[in-house]
C-alpha cells in the first residue's frame, strides 16, 4: 500500500533564488532515489508538494525533514493516508520538480485523465498556480 502526504507552506521571506534551486535539486535526488513520487510547485512565495511513497520512507521524511526545515513556516497538511495506488505513479517514475507554465499544464491534464479519490481535489489546489502568467 501506498501512502500519499500533501500539504501547503509559505517560504521565508527572503528566499533567494539560489536556496530555492538547492530545494528542487535535494527534493528531486532524495525522494527519485528513495523511490518517491509525487510533485513540488513554488509560487509567489507558496509551496505545494505531494509526496507518494512507502510510509516508513515518507512519514520520517515529513516529520522529521520537511516540518522542521527552516525555510519555509504555516505548514498546512492536507492530504496524510494511505491509498491502493500512488496517484503519480503513472505520470513518471521519479520526483517532479515543476518549474514551468507547460509543466503545469501537463501534471493538470494528466490529473483530468486520471481520475482517482484524490486527483480532483489536487486539481482544485493547484489551479490557482495554473492562473499565474
Amino acid at each position: 500500500m501506498i501512502h500519499t502526504i500533501c500539504y501547503s507552506s509559505k517560504a521565508v521571506d527572503g528566499l533567494e533564488k539560489e536556496a530555492l534551486e538547492g530545494i528542487y535539486n535535494k527534493t528531486y535526488t532524495n525522494n527519485s532515489l528513495r523511490n518517491v513520487t509525487g510533485i513540488l510547485l513554488f509560487e509567489l512565495g507558496n509551496f505545494f508538494q505531494v509526496l507518494e511513497g512507502d510510509k516508513d520512507i515518507i512519514m520520517p521524511l515529513y516529520e522529521n525533514k520537511i516540518k522542521n526545515d527552516p525555510r519555509h513556516h504555516s505548514i498546512f497538511e492536507i492530504i496524510n493516508r494511505p491509498k491502493q495506488k500512488a496517484l503519480f505513479s503513472n505520470y513518471s517514475t521519479d520526483f517532479n520538480i515543476v518549474r514551468t507554465a507547460e509543466q503545469l499544464e501537463t501534471i493538470n491534464a494528466y490529473l483530468k485523465d486520471n481520475k482517482v479519490s484524490t486527483s480532483e481535489k489536487i486539481q482544485r489546489l493547484i489551479q490557482p498556480f495554473l492562473l499565474l502568467p
